[in-house]
């Protein structure tokens, strides 16, 4: 019997994970808007701190005045005063 062989088409041609849909990919404008393409949850959100659970790690945000401004299945805007961004391993890291 012959293996089905997994792979998919961002692996055959090399594009990074954002384009092939595998990672998270961040859009700053600015210091007040934020878009998240490719996350995985929204575990924890208010004004000061959002947390998003990426395939690549937990990424937190932090402000003044955040917002999500829209929630998509694949896409998240967030409009407020960014003071910091970070990645840290989580739950969604793949290894």
């Amino acid at each position: 019997m012959f293996k089905k062989i997994q792979t998919s088409v961002g692996d055959i041609l090399d594009f990074p994970p954002d384009v092939a849909g595998e990672g998270p990919k961040i859009t700053i404008t600015g210091r007040s808007e934020v878009l998240v393409e490719n996350y995985l949850s929204i575990i924890n959100f208010s004004k000061e701190e959002i947390r998003i659970e990426t395939a690549q790690g937990e990424l937190f945000l932090s402000g003044k005045g955040l917002v999500l401004k829209t929630i998509l299945a694949t896409e998240l805007r967030i409009e407020g005063e960014l003071d910091a961004l970070r990645f840290e391993e989580g739950a969604g890291k793949n290894v």
